[in-house]
């Protein structure tokens, strides 16, 4: 990664000196509480507040009253001493992100009963109180119970999210923060930083409205708070073998044997005190993961293959979805009373393929794509009151991306890129390769500034501001022939590799550096009869970059108006109003309302593709181009929800929502002077959502704990995809595009999520998974629908799928260890994630009847069995981790 180093330290010594300041805003909790006497009830002044191995504390006042803030989450030990009291220590008291731990204690006079301190064991609490939206926390000990590797299985768990999509939004209106800094791709608006389970010391997930100080997100938020080391030694390794096993139906090649072979993890932590200064810490985790993929295909024809119907491969089966990944966590921490200092680093790398059906017959063909994310984060702190801390930090963010064939683009394997492809319907390839090629990165540098203040017993205002600086790079360029048309004395195409010039259709490639400064204001005022959550956020953005001055002279003729001529790309200001309240009715019960607005710019593909308007020549629609101008698209949501305990250990949870989208991205159609049509990027499409959720959450007790949520929802709009008119108007005649409110193509109408676990922690676990969801729509087949098109008017079957872990804990001397079984899609069941038009099922295609001759060697039967439209099969896991 190339920074300028000089320059970073340099801002940092200068931020050191003047602000002398930490940010850690969505990083921590409170914890706020009365401290009386037991018998007299009366408040205890003075009483002192400690938590157990840090530096945090405080004294109750003249009501008894105390509150402890800036603590990171976790579970700790509480120790309340007075003079003339017993000592009494909390055990297991829970601390999660932005939200107040209530901690009541009553302390026994000495003089009433002798002997030694009190010991309580802190209960988690059924409801939160200061919930004022809707919002989860999974702690690390609850992931390591899960069947899950991965933070999206995680996130997926969570009511109202349905593969990636927050309550009926796009895929990329999620913003992702590690430790309180944003580290979503600005690119695509995704997540690609693997973060491992290891590295997580709690997440949060906000699906519902959020607070001011997190933007450039319209759906959720997820939060992940890292772990850090302490002063004592802990670690552990892990490693676990496992494959796929599914019934042999034709579907899947190659899985009907198990080995252990297909699927190798191998992870370790290691934190600590340090011996280089005393108070510096530190933690790393690594992991390394190679999974052979499910997705087969079989060497009928090598890619040099001419004959469909002459075959020269071995018939071997290949893997056409291998994926091998590496990734590393390290943080060092030092930690004085009134000061924290840390630096953290995040890195991985990952080398995949993905599944292409027409390649089935001929594997060896398709690209492998590879993928490099760095984060560094240096954050610090200073507390110069029980009141009062401020933070400061800086992060630099590199995504590369990268994907070829073969390496060297001149690589003498490559072949003809019209060899091999099928001449007839359902028909996999005979031969040939993909041709493609691409690079790209983006860095981010981020600076943020915050300041919390508790003011007074009832108002917490924070304050924070943040730069962004972004460069991306993006060049993709496609083989062609460069003797195309030309055959030799036998009338064989002849073949010379090259590539277009640079700047022309298949070689395109920019370097923009886009702007961003946020800020915003917020105030936490918390009552006996009420919790408010209100703030302001302000969001502004500059694209920095040019545009044509004429829409219809992109092609630069000098016979038009506006050629060569180009205006700066405006610059988007947008305010965003957030407000939530809870009514806590009792410690039994709370009611709360949450309404804002929020804004994201889209992402930075869809405002410089084509940057150079490069428009093809023709009446038909072949072109489409990026738009720097584009506005903040914006939703409007609204939330009420009740938490209620039903019975000892078991509350419910019920919320009703409604969200109005507007200024999505969509497209229009344009002509130049000469009469070329091109497509370009707007702010078009809308939708709306609204739903339903039911939570019952059983607390761990007797020996187990459940949490069933149920959400109905549904999800509308004009357009489930922004290329949507692009592609519309691909045909001839042109599909007309939507411009009423149809299902979206994830609009899953009941969804259900199951999590139990029964046993004894620490002895012996067994957890469970159970997902369930109602058909997503899909669009039939004209034919079907008597030559009349509606958009999503068919539904797919519906989905089920089950997980299990099952672990056994061992003590081996002085070491820990834990034995466990990984079960994913115990049933093996065949979910239908892609279906065929004619039949809404991915096993039948009713317009095979119009296919006509084959010109291969496969059955049409064959063909239409995709095992990419399916859920992923059964996969058996086993391991075991050794800890200490």
């Amino acid at each position: 990664m190339k920074l300028n180093m000089t320059n970073l330290l340099g801002s940092l010594f200068v931020g050191i000196i003047l602000l002398s300041i930490n940010v850690y805003a969505g990083q921590t909790g409170k914890l706020a509480g009365k401290v009386v006497d037991r018998d007299l009830n009366e408040p205890i002044i003075g009483a002192n507040i400690i938590i157990e191995g840090t530096y945090l504390g405080a004294a109750a006042d003249l009501d008894g009253y105390y509150y402890i803030n800036n603590i990171p989450p976790g579970e700790y030990t509480v120790l309340v001493s007075a003079v003339g009291y017993k000592k009494t220590t909390i055990r297991e008291v829970r601390i999660t992100i932005d939200k107040t731990t209530n901690l009541d204690v009553a302390l026994v006079s000495e003089s009433v009963e002798l002997g030694q301190e009190v010991v309580v064991i802190a209960e988690k609490p059924l409801i939160t109180k200061d919930l004022t939206s809707t919002a989860a926390t999974v702690s690390s000990k609850e992931i390591e119970m899960m069947p899950v590797e991965n933070l999206s299985a995680i996130v997926n768990l969570q009511a109202g999210v349905i593969d990636g999509h927050f309550r009926g939004g796009r895929s990329n209106e999620v913003a992702y923060l590690i430790d309180g800094i944003p580290v979503t791709d600005a690119f695509n608006s995704r997540m690609t930083v693997e973060i491992e389970n290891n590295s997580i010391r709690e997440l949060e997930v906000i699906s519902g409205t959020f607070n001011a100080e997190y933007g450039q997100a319209m759906s959720g938020i997820v939060n992940i708070v890292t772990k850090e080391g302490s002063q004592k030694f802990e670690g552990n390794a892990t490693a676990y073998f496992g494959n796929y096993i599914s019934q042999n139906d034709g579907i899947f090649y190659n899985l009907d044997k198990f080995n252990s072979s297909g699927i190798k993890d191998f992870q370790f932590s290691l934190s600590g005190p340090t011996t280089i200064v005393n108070g510096l810490t530190f933690f790393i985790t690594g992991r390394y993961f190679d999974d052979e993929g499910y997705l087969f295909g079989k060497r009928v024809y090598n890619k040099t293959d001419v004959n469909p119907f002459m075959p020269t491969g071995d018939g071997k089966y290949v893997s056409m979805n291998p994926w091998t990944k590496y990734s590393f966590n390290g943080k060092l921490a030092y930690g004085l009373p009134n000061w924290k200092l840390s630096y953290s680093i995040f890195w991985d790398t990952d080398e995949r393929t993905y599944y292409d059906h027409a390649y089935r017959w001929a594997p060896d063909g398709i690209m492998n794509h590879f993928s490099n994310n760095t984060i560094h984060n240096l954050q610090m702190s200073f507390v110069p009151s029980q009141s009062t801390f401020m933070s400061l930090k800086f992060s630099a963010n590199r995504h590369d991306f990268y994907g070829y064939l073969y390496e060297d683009e001149y690589d003498s394997r490559y072949i003809n890129p019209q060899q091999g492809i099928a001449t007839s319907n359902y028909t996999y390839r005979y031969g040939g390769n993909q041709t493609g090629r691409y690079k790209r990165y983006t860095e981010t540098f981020i600076a943020q500034w915050t300041l919390e203040s508790q003011l007074s017993k009832e108002h917490k205002v924070k304050i924070g501001v943040e730069g962004r600086k972004t460069h991306l790079f993006n060049h993709s360029w496609n083989m062609i022939n460069l003797i195309e048309g030309q055959i030799d004395e036998l009338g064989r195409p002849l073949f010379e590799l090259g590539y277009p010039e640079l700047h022309a259709r298949d070689n395109q490639q920019y370097d923009k550096y886009p702007l961003e400064f946020n800020a915003y204001i917020q105030d936490k005022m918390e009552y006996d009869i009420m919790i408010i959550n209100a703030g302001l956020r302000f969001e502004y953005f500059d694209a920095n970059t040019a545009i044509p001055a004429d829409l219809r002279n992109v092609t630069n003729n000098p016979n038009f108006p506006g050629y060569k001529e180009k205006v700066e790309a405006d610059s988007k200001l947008q305010v965003s109003p957030r407000l939530g309240v809870s009514f806590p009715m009792s410690d039994q019960g709370a009611i709360y309302f949450s309404y804002g607005h929020f804004f994201q710019i889209p992402s930075l593909e869809n405002l410089y593709s084509n940057d150079e308007y490069i428009i093809i020549s023709g009446q038909s629609l072949s072109s489409f181009t990026g738009n720097p101008n584009l506005k903040a698209q914006k939703t409007i949501q609204y939330e009420i929800g009740l938490q209620q305990v039903l019975f000892p250990n078991v509350s419910i949870d019920f919320t009703m929502y409604y969200r109005d989208i507007r200024n999505l991205l969509g497209m229009e159609i344009l002509n130049t002077y000469e009469g070329f049509k091109y497509a370009r990027f707007i702010n078009r499409d809308y939708g709306n959502t609204k739903g339903v959720i039911i939570t019952l959450d059983k607390r761990f007790a007797n020996y187990f704990s459940a949490k069933i949520d149920y959400t109905y929802q549904i999800a509308e709009g004009n357009a489930s995809d922004p290329m949507a008119v692009y592609n519309d108007n691909q045909t001839d005649p042109p599909v007309e595009s939507e411009k009423h409110l149809v299902p979206l193509d994830w609009d899953q109408t009941s969804t259900i999520n199951f999590t139990g676990t029964v046993g004894e922690p620490g002895n012996w676990t067994v957890g469970l998974i159970f997902q369930y969801g109602s058909g997503m729509p899909y669009t039939e087949d004209i034919r079907i629908s008597n030559g009349v098109r509606f958009e999503n008017g068919g539904r797919r079957p519906t989905y089920y799928n089950l997980d299990l872990k099952a672990d056994k804990n061992f003590k081996l001397g002085p070491l820990d260890v834990n034995a466990f079984l990984l079960v994913y899609n115990v049933l093996d069941i065949r979910n239908e994630n892609g279906v065929y038009s004619t039949t809404g099922r991915a096993n039948a295609d009713l317009n095979t009847k119009y296919a006509g001759e084959i010109f291969g060697l496969n059955t049409i039967e064959e063909f239409i069995k995709n095992p990419g439209m399916y859920s992923t099969p059964r996969q058996v896991r086993l391991g075991f981790r050794v800890g200490f």
